[in-house]
């Protein structure tokens, strides 16, 4: 005979006991009661939801260019490292990730191809005036960043992505309320009700990118998206032209776990966009399932630009597609104090008017 299982009150933990009045299960703690169904429905779903999550992405194959890139040279930074590739005609350039005027250039031996390719659709001009209008807005900004001439240091910079494909099954479990309020003449009344939501569906996502650059800062590179990835194209050389090109010294694998962390707050961002009815939602347990995720490599266009004020080295990223702008501007707290100092000649001038109409 197979052993019988002891039930628990999902509200308050205490023991149920079967009703024969009702044919239901009861709680003699809480007075709750449950129809058998109810109780197996809610412990599948929890056990569900309890499983680890498991990710489960292809191994990227690497592919050569076809194409000739005899015209194309490389690039090397000795003050960050950096590693890129350009056409020939960029001769001595500034670069991209540090700013500094310490780059050679020596034969290009070749490179990785991408999957696609992003093309720029902001020119140089459109990039300088997107980080103008920006700096509009930063208070007591510095004259070096209005310098033309250090704008006009901006560079071209495709970008290598880790692009992540995937088709998951999840499951979510949440503690949820719901408050209802009502007054009568004499009271004002509350009533809470407590709720166990369970959560079961698939979702699909497209391009979660990862950066594969060690050079580009991760913060900006995930912050100058989205890209409209409808215009990605398959790569041909003609789309490095004037621009440089770096390639991943970050692999696939090492940004699996970015990825995994995307698609596990995405999901749980989509789950709980169902849950709206209620006051108050506590995620419990998830869990996410899929296999054969997509791994590709894309490279995206960003107008780079680096500015050094006080010792330090500020860092600006244009989206070469939708002309969004990324970075922190200091303060001139010279500006600052002269701005203050000013206010306060203001507020003693205003005073001192006053008083002297009042003493008439």
């Amino acid at each position: 005979m197979d052993a019988v299982k002891s039930y628990k009150c999902p509200c308050c933990s205490d023991a149920l006991i079967f009703n024969a009045d009702t044919q239901m299960l009861h709680c003699q703690s809480c007075g709750n009661e449950f129809p058998f169904d109810t109780l197996s429905e809610l412990d599948a779903g929890n056990e569900g939801a309890s499983k680890p999550s498991k990710y489960n992405w292809q191994r990227y194959e690497e592919r050569n260019f076809d194409a000739d890139l005899s015209d194309f040279s490389a690039f090397s930074c000795s003050s960050c490292g950096a590693e890129i590739t350009g056409d020939s005609s960029l001769g001595a350039a500034i670069c991209p990730y540090c700013g500094s005027n310490a780059i050679a250039k020596k034969q290009f031996e070749g490179s990785l191809c991408p999957d696609y390719i992003i093309p720029f659709k902001v020119d140089k001009k459109a990039a300088m005036k997107a980080f103008e209008d920006n700096f509009k807005t930063a208070p007591f900004l510095p004259d070096e960043f209005r310098d033309k001439k250090r704008i006009e240091q901006m560079q071209g910079v495709y970008v290598p992505f880790w692009m992540f494909d995937c088709s998951c099954n999840a499951q979510i479990t949440y503690d949820a309320q719901r408050t209802t309020l009502w007054s009568d003449t004499n009271y004002d009344y509350t009533k809470t009700d407590y709720f166990r939501l369970i959560r079961k569906g698939s979702v699909d996502f497209e391009n979660i990118p990862a950066d594969g650059s060690s050079k580009a800062d991760d913060a900006h590179m995930e912050s100058i998206g989205p890209y409209d990835y409808s215009e990605a194209m398959e790569f041909r050389p003609e789309y490095l032209s004037g621009y440089f090109a770096d390639r991943y010294d970050v692999s696939s694998e090492r940004c699996v776990d970015r990825a995994n962390e995307r698609v596990k707050n995405s999901t749980i961002e989509v789950f709980g966009d169902t849950t709206d009815r209620y006051s108050l939602v506590i995620p419990q347990s998830t869990c996410v399932e899929f296999s054969d995720g997509k791994i590709r490599y894309a490279l995206l266009p960003v107008w780079m630009l680096n500015i050094k004020y006080n010792g330090q080295n500020y860092h600006f990223s244009v989206n070469g597609q939708t002309g969004k702008v990324v970075g922190e501007y200091p303060v001139d707290e010279g500006k600052k104090k002269r701005y203050f100092a000013k206010l306060l000649a203001i507020g003693y001038a205003i005073s001192a008017v006053v008083a002297v109409l009042l003493l008439l």
